[in-house]
């Protein structure tokens, strides 16, 4: 068994370095000549390959070792960049990945009944394939160029490449002239054709010793350019009387070399890259040391909040208690930002999948992820991975149509999927989109009705947003027939227990062939929030600041029923009202319609609806620390979680979620 110190750490760094690799074969894919993205990939390999060796693990070595190879050999220009390439390397990657789950399994030990000598060899064999057919044409190519005598110097490339109009081709070519009499004028004749329908660079013998010479002219060897393509230049020059092309050859790259400056100034500048990588001011922590640290920080708010409510009327105390205030607030807003991650950690893992997926069902799917900088905390990342792979795969299957399909409706063949995350006030919204089929809401409605969901009186009085929440019930599904990638009617009321979980929501938008948007709004963070104070029969509860539209006081004379529901009108809005009473405590709603005070209401909001509700008193607001209320107790409807308030009790955090609904 190995060090668990070193093993942790290159566990970490192994996890960084197939992310790179994935991120960048994937990159190179669509940029076969993005020269960056080449030696990011390469330096990976490289980078994975010395730590596995250090490590002593050889079967990841030799892996890594090949890819490594391949990857050197596309740096050289001796590989050329393929699907069936990348098809390799990511099956490479695919099994760098499962060596390195099984050394953790195996607590630091390579699997001995692991043999990957058959796909090392593949590897081998198409690098010895490919290299070989590309030297094949590296031959022909010198070959005919070795018929040329007319060579380029570096200084006439350049100027050739400025003389190069848009559009314009670079040919050259060598012109045979018949033994006859008049060569010079023939030769002279085929030059003068080339400048009618190109531009003439250079030729040998020159335009001027023709001109001037008495000397007969067998052949030409000229560089022109033109916009006319190969075949049809190669037929203008050999209409000219006694000229035969013997050889022709259109120059894509001519090769120009950079100056030494430039190069030492690049070398200079990857120096500079490794020297200021290696002297990274990070630092890798453990997250179960910032977890300590966030409940550190929550206990000192606790006991802030205790030593406030103290209400000590000491000149010393009330100076002391706002220096203690600011240096707490920043303490907790540091710790904070160490936790919060960019969400690209977790999109990124999605490209290849939805790659892979879109391969395997015969789909053509155009991904855009946007808001990769967005950030959210740690454990909310870890949480939500699994979810959004559900909707993104469900977004395949069930929502992208074939390419047939989208052609007979008009559509592009090929589907698009969006995967956008950014923020708004204090959540985070995350979107996946599509421009698929959408979801039919009669046929889910029908379906709810089928599986005794809701009976049919019902259904008509529910809106549409209601029906397409039925996706979300444990075991409901429309799909007509069941695959390995979704239709089994398992996992949509995963996703959405998983949001509720980490006190998100998840809503559906989706319109009838032109597809859906599922949206899911999450906290910040699950640790520290600010909170509406409230009373409930002398109870005291916290609700959620971002889930509070605002706060009111209403006469119960503007109690009014809508469909045998209480509801007040608020700016031209009917707002349903429900009774904390009612939910927490004794009273029904109908005790507080008695009452000659008025009434305390706040008006709450999840998602796209409200719902005001009627409190005994409002407190203040405060920032709290969110506790959970443990795995016996993680399901009590209308309640979240639980907080420490000044004077040492506890408060019940409402779910603004459970009341709404």
């Amino acid at each position: 068994m190995q060090d668990n110190g070193y093993l942790d750490m290159f566990f970490d760094e192994a996890k960084e370095y197939v992310e790179t690799l994935n991120n960048g074969i994937l990159t190179l894919e669509n940029n076969p000549g993005d020269k960056e993205t080449i030696d990011a990939v390469f330096r990976a390999a490289h980078s994975l390959k010395g730590m596995a060796a250090t490590m002593g693990f050889e079967n990841l070595t030799e892996l890594t070792h090949k890819m490594e190879n391949m990857l050197d050999r596309v740096r050289e220009g001796k590989l050329e960049v393929r699907t069936d390439f990348i098809d390799l390397l990511l099956q490479g990657l695919d099994n760098i990945q499962f060596l390195v789950e099984k050394i953790r399994e195996n607590e630091g030990e390579e699997p001995a009944d692991v043999n990957l000598a058959g796909f090392i060899k593949e590897l081998a064999n198409y690098g010895q394939q490919a290299a070989s057919k590309m030297d094949n044409n590296q031959d022909d190519l010198e070959a005919k160029e070795a018929d040329f005598s007319l060579q380029l110097s570096q200084v006439e490339k350049e100027e050739l490449e400025k003389t190069k109009k848009d559009k314009e081709r670079i040919y050259h070519l060598k012109v045979v002239l018949d033994e006859q009499d008049f060569q010079s004028v023939r030769a002279f004749m085929v030059l003068k054709k080339i400048e009618e329908i190109g531009t003439l660079f250079k030729s040998v013998p020159a335009k001027e010793e023709i001109e001037n010479s008495e000397e007969p002219i067998s052949e030409l060897d000229i560089y022109a350019l033109s916009w006319l393509p190969a075949e049809e230049f190669k037929e203008e020059v050999a209409e000219v009387s006694g000229a035969d092309v013997l050889n022709f050859n259109e120059i894509e790259n001519l090769e120009l070399e950079e100056e030494s400056s430039e190069s030492d100034e690049g070398s200079l500048h990857a120096e500079h890259k490794v020297n200021s990588f290696q002297s990274s001011s990070t630092v890798r922590v453990d997250i179960s040391k910032l977890d300590t640290l966030m409940n550190m920080v929550g206990e000192l708010l606790i006991n802030k909040t205790r030593l406030q409510s103290l209400d000590i009327q000491k000149s010393k105390f009330n100076e002391i208690i706002p220096q203690l205030d600011r240096v707490t607030m920043e303490l907790h807003h540091i710790v904070m930002q160490i936790r919060m991650v960019p969400v690209g950690v977790m999109f990124s893992r999605f490209p290849r999948m939805i790659r892979d997926l879109s391969n395997k069902m015969d789909k053509e799917i155009d991904f855009i992820m946007e808001g990769q900088e967005t950030e959210l905390d740690r454990s909310i990342i870890d949480e939500l991975s699994d979810p959004l792979t559900h909707l993104l795969r469900n977004a395949i299957d069930h929502g992208i149509e074939s390419p047939e399909a989208r052609r007979a409706k008009g559509k592009d063949e090929e589907g698009r999927i969006e995967l956008r995350a950014y923020q708004k006030g204090s959540e985070i919204i995350i979107e996946v989109k599509d421009d698929g089929a959408g979801i039919d809401a009669d046929k889910i409605g029908r379906k709810a009705v089928e599986k005794g969901i809701v009976g049919e009186e019902e259904l008509e009085q529910l809106e549409r947003r209601d029906i397409l929440d039925f996706v979300f019930h444990p075991g409901f599904s429309t799909a007509s027939e069941v695959t390995d990638v979704s239709g089994r009617g398992v996992g949509m009321d995963i996703v959405r227990n998983v949001v509720k979980k980490l006190d998100g929501q998840i809503s559906i938008e989706s319109e009838l062939g032109k597809g859906s948007t599922f949206t899911i709004s999450l906290p910040l963070t699950l640790a520290i929030t600010q909170a509406l104070m409230i009373t409930v029969d002398g109870d005291t509860f916290a609700i959620p600041l971002n889930a509070v539209s605002e706060t009111l006081t209403i006469s119960p004379e503007n109690i009014k029923k809508v469909r045998g529901k209480d509801v007040i009108v608020l700016r031209k809005n009917t707002i349903p009202l429900v009774s904390a009473s009612e939910i927490f405590g004794s009273k029904n709603i109908d005790s507080f319609k008695k009452s000659e005070e008025d009434l305390s209401v706040v008006i709450l909001k999840s998602g796209d609806r409200f719902i005001g509700l009627i409190v005994e008193e409002l407190l203040n607001q405060q920032e709290i620390v969110i506790k959970s209320l443990g795995n016996y107790l993680q399901d009590t409807e209308y309640i979240s979680g639980a907080t420490i308030i000044g004077d040492g009790d506890v408060a019940l955090i409402i779910d603004v979620r459970d009341i709404v609904a």
